[in-house]
């Protein structure tokens, strides 16, 4: 795309949302047929994978932050995410990187048959994870920032990412 970022917001926006659409699809269409969706939803989840994807997300984005201030970072100041009082714009730019533990994650977790209908309360409008699910979710998500992977070069653990990423994208800032 040509031009400044404020010119090209809405087309990055509108592809992000394209690829989202289709990478959902693919997802729910090798899922266990009790537990296939049809799309992202939040707040509250209509389906069980939405709902440990939210809460996943949500663990992600809290150490994103912790990153982007530890790194020196405002959460506040976002480049594609548009500035807004009290919204966490560079967090949602940020977290796009990091997205994919928290699907990978989920997605093991109904490969190996460990998500139950037990896992669930239902909510006006919808369903929240209930505290065996969330305990069951927050232990996969731990075991994934623990391992460690080949990136940019290194042997590193995937709970180190989040900080390094931060810290490059500050230095990078810096020479500017």
């Amino acid at each position: 795309l040509k031009g400044t970022v404020d010119e090209r917001r809405a087309d990055i926006m509108g592809l992000e949302g394209m690829a989202s659409r289709i990478y959902f699809e693919a997802i729910s269409s090798v899922m266990p047929e009790r537990f296939k969706f049809s799309g992202r939803s939040r707040n509250p989840a209509i389906d069980e994978f939405n709902c440990l994807l939210n809460y996943g997300y949500g663990v992600l984005y809290s150490r994103v932050e912790k990153a982007c201030i530890i790194a020196g970072l405002d959460p506040y100041i976002g480049f594609i995410h548009t500035d807004n009082y009290n919204k966490k714009s560079l967090v949602f730019d940020l977290i796009e990187m990091f997205r994919i533990y928290a699907d990978k994650t989920v997605i093991y977790l109904f490969s190996k048959r460990k998500v139950k209908e037990k896992h669930f309360d239902e909510v006006p409008g919808g369903l929240s994870l209930n505290k065996e699910g969330k305990a069951i979710l927050i232990e996969e998500l731990n075991k994934t920032f623990e391992k460690k992977i080949k990136y940019r070069g290194r042997e590193i653990k995937v709970k180190n990412i989040i900080p390094m990423e931060c810290h490059r994208i500050a230095n990078e800032l810096i020479k500017k």
